[in-house]
């Protein structure tokens, strides 16, 4: 049976998530001070981490504010 392909969508979902995690991790990040960024509660947080495709453009722009980059750079994929 032939692997099924990601949609694009999805795709830049997961890629979204990896460079907040990777963004947090190494500037020491935790998940406290994430929610306090997102300004979310715990629970609202964790399902737009299921979904990111319901983080507002607002809360984006705080991540990338903190992690002193461009938003745009949130949905690159990084190359070694």
């Amino acid at each position: 049976m032939p692997k099924l392909i990601a949609k694009p969508d999805d795709k830049l979902k997961r890629l979204l998530i990896t460079n907040i995690e990777y963004e947090c991790s190494i500037r020491d990040i935790n998940k406290k001070r994430q929610l306090l960024i997102a300004q979310c509660s715990q629970p609202t947080y964790d399902k737009k981490i299921k979904d990111p495709g319901k983080f507002t453009v607002e809360e984006l722009l705080r991540f990338a504010n903190k992690f002193r980059i461009p938003i745009e750079k949130l949905f690159m994929e990084r190359t070694c």
